[in-house]
Order: C-alpha cells, then structure tokens, then sequence
C-alpha cells in the first residue's frame, strides 16, 4: 500500500529582549530589565504535500500485504462446514451462517447449522453454543443428511437446506427455517419443521419414475442464495441436480427454483418459470452437474456446473443466466463446442484447456462491477503426465490444476481472452515442481472484493489455501509475494470449500469440508487495493 507524506512548514515564534538606553549623564546605563515576550508569530502556511512513498515490500509473514489473517480456529461442533453467509439483519450484523453436517458415520450423521461471531468464534446465543442439529429423515444413507447451503432471511433468522436419504431409496432436498436464537419456527413446515424443495420429481410422484423400483429420483441441493431483488417478498433460491424430468431419462440435470417463505412453510414463486424449478440439460443423456449461483440486484440468477461432454470432450463449464422470470436470458453467453452443443442463448459452455486435452469443472462464480462472470473450479491445463505438454504456456499436469475463466456479460462468442496470465483468456494455478506435498489443486469457491479482485478458495499442492487475483485474474503478488495464502492446520486440513464476504467488503469467511476432527473457519481481513 502506498503512503502519502505531507511535509509541515514549522515557524518558530522568537520573543525579543529589549536593551537597555543611555543615561541623561552621558554615561553607559545599567542593563535595563528584560521586556516581556512579544505574541507568538502567525503560523507559516502549510507546505506542498511530499512525494508518495514506495509500496513495503510483503514480508514472509505477509507484512503490508493486503488481505491478512485475522482469525483462525478449529471447532467441534461440526465435521463439515459447506454452507456459509455473512448476516446483515440486526442485531446480528456481521455474524457468520455456516451449514454442514456434524458425525462422520451413517448411524451419527446429522446436518448442523452454526453460527459465529465476526472474530470467527461460536456464537452461544445461536442454539445455546453455537450449534444446531437437524435431522430430516430417519433413513441413513451414505452422504446424506448434510448441508451445502444456508440463507440469510430479511426478516431475520435462516432457511437452510439438507440433503436426506428417503424411505425406499433415493434422496430429496428438504428446507428448515430457524429464528434467530437457533429454533425452529413454530407452525413452519411438516412436523419436523421441514418442507420438501421439489425439482423433477415430489416424492409422492416417485413410483411413477422410470427407474423405479430398482431407482428412485436422486436431488441433491448445492447452494441457497436470499433473493433482495424484491423487497415485498421473502424469497430464496435454491440450485442444484437431480434426477431428469418428464418420465423418460433417468440422468442428473441441472435445477434452480425460487421459493416463497411464508409463515407456515416455502412455496414455488409462480412468477418464476410458470410456478416449476427451471431444468436444464447440456445434451441427450450426459450428466449435468450443479455447483454454486448468485442472484443479481435485479433478480436476474447465474447458475454454474459442468458436464463431461463424452469421449474425447471431457469436462466442460456450464454457466447459464436466468431472467428474473425464471427463463433463460438471451442477451447472454451463447458459445459452446459445436456440434456437440446445440448453441443456446443465456448458456455459455466452454473448456479452452481442450486444446491440450485438458479439462474444466466449474464450482463458483462471482461477478465483477464491469458486468463480467469470473469463474473458480479445478481440471487440468494439459492430460495428466501429458507427453506433449500444453500449448498455452502452463506445465504438465500432473494432478487437479485450479481453472479459472471470465465470461462477459453479454452474448459472446468465447471467453473473455483479457483474462488470466497468458493472454488467452486462462488462469491454471499449478502447484507442479513447487515442492508441496502433492500435485493437488482444487478451486471450491470465489468471491470478488469491492475493487474487482478475486479471492478462490480450496487447496493447493495439497494444502488448505485461498489465492487473490487481480482485477484481471493475475496472482496479486501484493499478497504474500505470489497471491497464496497457505494455511496448513495439524487438527484439521481439510480443503476450504466455502467463502463468503462481508457487507462492508472488508472481512472473508473460509470454512471446511469434511473431517473427522472438526471443522475450520478462517477470517481474512482486507484492504482495498491502491
């Protein structure tokens, strides 16, 4: 960070004595007694601003680096933490939601929802120690009853969504709602407090399934986001994948849904895709993975996944962008590998590592103030042990690169080439011949600061880590002399999964997956950058 001296004119005020005169007599007076002190002088006006200083170096342990570690802890009362919102309803205010699961067993397992004070430490008026446990269903299967999403309500208080086994096989989302002292809503929901978020297929629909009995639909529930795009209305908005609809296919699709809370339960917006969860798939019967969403100002809503596009194609990003009316938005994307990809206005689908026979996975987006979509997840810039190496400038890959991509905010034809560090429109964050314990990178999340930086989150080279980016998707070597920030911990090394921001932009949250000693959450401080 630069420094301003301002360099001061000091004027000193003088108090003169006064010198005795002759005498009548003609001979030398006696000293006469000193007067008193004259008035101080006016102060000398202030001089011109001096030159601004040079930028600190960035010391090993961050010095004058820009984003900081404020807070570090390991808590107990969760083994996982993938869910996570900064509160900006009072008295809460700058508070941390985080959701999860706490047990590491079928037989233990329950979703949790916590929350923490600013300084990353439990809050003991949320559920009497930080911590909630929710069970939706008493079936136990292997995954379930977790939570990758939790809500912020206007009103107060948070919707949380967890993914439960069902009687019979399969797995549906289900939607809590807690005050803000960590109960349930009285009369929300069934007699759980729990309300069933239908994407293709409502429970009581499932013998109907064209998999059934052997299979029944499978949903599973990735992000939940507050909709304030509408100040009358409670709304939430959840994204995810499941099972495809229409009573045909049995592969995953891509699903988002709008829902009203109410006092007594959440209902589909009928303002919103003609009252249904949108669906969405990439091509005939590829699965169609969800990740992480925003919703915009305006109520518009992007949603980012993947789908392996077959033998030969490999992983590709799929970024599509709602209208606040739940259908696709025209003025967006439209790019995508053909003719593998029917071209789709309000969908971009892309993977530029392909040249090389690498591949891209998206996990999180954020945008920036010029209107563009920057995008964090993991693949490979080349195969993995590669015998040609890569086209673009990155090294052979030899586990998960973190990718990272831009994509304008309008109907395009590719990515954003002005992004990333080779002038092509790629970001590959390779831990390769770095000496780190493994080759693993893996990009979980993203947020983007107030001054269009962007911090990723997950791992590198096999440590927990976040990276900050410029403005246009470079290491900012501001921070620690190359961007990373790696935070090792001996109790728990899991892999950050989740980030959130402050309203006022300057504090971030990281929190963990799963572990079996606990879970992680980690508050950077930042300053803007000059």
């Amino acid at each position: 960070m630069k420094n301003k001296i301002n360099a001061f004119a000091l004027i000193a005020s003088l108090g003169l004595a006064l010198v005795g005169c002759g005498g009548d007599d003609g001979k030398d007076g006696a000293a006469g007694v000193a007067g008193p002190a004259g008035p101080a002088g006016t102060p000398g006006a202030t001089g011109p601003a001096g030159p601004t200083g040079s930028t600190g170096a960035t010391g090993a342990d961050g010095s004058n680096a820009s984003v900081l570690v404020a807070a570090d802890r390991v808590v107990t009362g969760a083994n996982d933490l993938r869910g996570l919102t900064y509160a900006r309803v009072a008295p809460n205010t700058g508070k941390i939601y985080a959701s999860g699961h706490v047990g590491i067993t079928n037989d233990t397992r329950q979703a949790v929802v916590a929350r923490f004070n600013a300084d990353g430490s439990p809050d003991t008026t949320f559920g009497g120690d930080g911590f909630v446990e929710l069970e939706a269903t008493p079936t136990e299967a292997n995954g379930d009853e977790n939570s990758l999403g939790v809500a912020e309500l206007t009103s107060g208080g948070v919707v949380v969504t967890v993914n439960a086994a069902d009687a019979g096989g399969g797995q549906s989302v289900y939607l809590f709602r807690l005050a803000a002292d960590g109960t349930k809503v009285a009369g929300w929901g069934d007699a759980d407090g729990k309300v069933e978020v239908v994407f293709g297929w409502a429970n009581a629909q499932n013998a109907s399934f064209p998999g059934a009995p052997a299979t029944f639909p499978s949903d599973n529930a990735w992000d939940l986001q507050t909709d304030r795009s509408n100040p009358a209305a409670e709304r939430v908005v959840v994204f995810g994948a499941g099972s495809a609809a229409g009573g045909v296919r049995t592969d995953s699709d891509r699903y988002v849904t709008r829902l009203n809370i109410t006092a007594t339960g959440a209902v589909v917006d009928s303002t919103f895709n003609g009252g249904a969860a949108f669906t969405y798939n990439v091509a005939g019967t590829l699965g169609d993975n969800a990740r992480r969403g925003i919703v915009e100002a305006d109520g518009k809503i992007v949603s980012i996944g993947y789908s392996n596009l077959g033998t030969g194609q490999g992983n590709h990003i799929v970024l599509f962008r709602l209208n606040a009316n739940g259908t696709l938005d025209n003025t967006f994307g439209g790019f995508g590998p053909t003719p593998t990809v029917t071209l789709t206005p309000g969908v971009a689908v892309f993977n530029p590592f392909k040249v090389d026979s690498g591949v891209s996975e998206g996990y999180g987006v954020g945008k920036q103030k010029s209107g563009s979509y920057v995008t964090t997840g993991y693949g490979g810039a080349t195969a993995t042990n590669s015998a040609t190496g890569s086209t673009l400038g990155y090294r052979t890959t030899l586990g998960p690169d973190i990718v990272s991509f831009r994509v304008l905010g309008s109907a395009a034809a590719d990515v954003d080439t002005g992004w990333g560090d080779q002038g092509k429109g790629t970001l590959a964050v390779q831990s390769e011949g770095k000496g780190f314990p493994t080759n693993e990178d893996r990009g979980r999340h993203l947020v983007v600061l107030d001054d269009d930086r962007v911090i990723q989150v997950g791992r590198f080279g096999g440590v927990p880590a976040a990276i900050v980016l410029t403005a246009n998707g470079k290491p900012d070597e501001r921070v620690f002399g190359d961007g990373l920030i790696e935070l090792t911990d001996l109790t728990v090394n899991s892999q950050f999964f989740a980030v959130a921001k402050s309203a006022s932009g300057n504090r971030i949250a990281m929190t963990t997956d799963q572990h079996a000693n606990g879970a992680r959450i980690v508050i950077l401080k930042v300053a803007s950058a000059k």
